[in-house]
């Protein structure tokens, strides 16, 4: 790690200390996620460019109500929960010149049962001295854990594959098999699986383990490089119903204004503004959705024939 990168990190693991205590102040218990927990679970000397804290998902609007009073500031002012692509984070910036970004997470990729995975993550979860003061960070089950969900979903970089094959060798079997267990009890049984076979000594392990082998078409398109109107399609596809999809397809369509502005330039420009980066919105999706609906049968035929074999 060069010497900014280390000085960087050593910044994020202050801010991760210091909102840590800061929520429990409040009532409100985290687990650090990531970060220098996961960098002394695999016994490596890592970059981080974040702090990823989880918080029960009851507690998740008073976590961030917390970090409002504390002077911390939402990524985007004023968009709704629904503009996030990923439901279950919000990113924050701490106080201070820099802004070090702080993801607060009610879930994980991956994961179909946010309470149950805060439930189990806690249950064991076990404290790391940094930084001065004392986190929460998860066990070794559950970080083994994270790490095949996140190599899963590796959101363009290489570090999450590289972090499951460390852990393939860290970790030993025991701690794999109660991983698994895990999994089990969160629903994230097949994206625990998908992830865990992206490396030969992955697939071996849950060949052992007998985790299943249906995928879906959202992993297809994850790691086939797919466009990101395939990935919405196969993201609403995974919904429980017809009504959640349309829903979540119609955010995706026209997030709220706060979320235009903060991502187009022109969306800025007064009420005309907005309007247009609205049609052009619009229009963008006319262009790409007809010709990602194929990229999305396709990659939904390659998961049909996982859940055959």
């Amino acid at each position: 790690m060069t010497v900014p990168a280390a000085l960087y990190c050593l910044a994020l693991d202050e801010t991760a200390a210091a909102t840590h205590a800061a929520l429990r102040d409040r009532g409100v218990d985290s687990i650090l996620l990531k970060g220098a927990g996961l960098a002394r679970r695999l016994g490596v000397d890592r970059s981080y460019g974040d702090v990823d804290l989880l918080v029960d998902p009851a507690c998740f609007t008073t976590a961030e109500e917390a970090l409002g009073d504390l002077g911390y500031r939402v990524e985007v002012p004023g968009a709704h929960p629904d503009d996030w692509a990923h439901w279950y984070e919000r990113l924050w910036r701490a106080p201070g010149p820099v802004g070090l970004a702080v993801d607060l997470h009610r879930g994980f990729h991956g994961v179909g049962d946010a309470p149950a995975f805060w439930a189990a993550l806690s249950a064991d979860a076990e404290r790391m001295p940094l930084a001065g003061r004392t986190v929460a960070v998860p066990s070794a089950a559950a970080a083994a854990l994270l790490v095949a969900l996140h190599a899963a979903h590796p959101g363009g970089s290489p570090r999450p594959r590289a972090d499951l094959d460390r852990a393939l060798r860290v970790f030993g079997a025991d701690t794999w098999r109660a991983a698994a267990d895990l999994a089990e009890a969160t629903d994230a049984t097949r994206t625990f699986a998908f992830g865990l076979r992206l490396a030969p000594a992955g697939g071996e392990l849950a060949r052992r383990l007998a985790l299943p082998t249906a995928t879906s078409a959202l992993h297809h398109i994850l790691h086939g490089r797919g466009s990101i109107a395939a990935y919405q399609l196969a993201r609403a596809a995974e919904l429980p119903a017809t009504r959640d999809r349309l829903a979540y397809l119609a955010r995706r369509l026209a997030p709220s204004p706060a979320a235009m502005r903060h991502n187009r330039a022109v969306a800025r420009r007064g009420g005309g503004g907005l309007a247009l980066a609205y049609l052009l919105r619009f229009a963008r999706a006319g262009w790409e959705v007809p010709r990602a609906i194929p990229e999305f049968r396709r990659a939904a035929r390659l998961a049909r024939r996982t859940a055959d074999d």
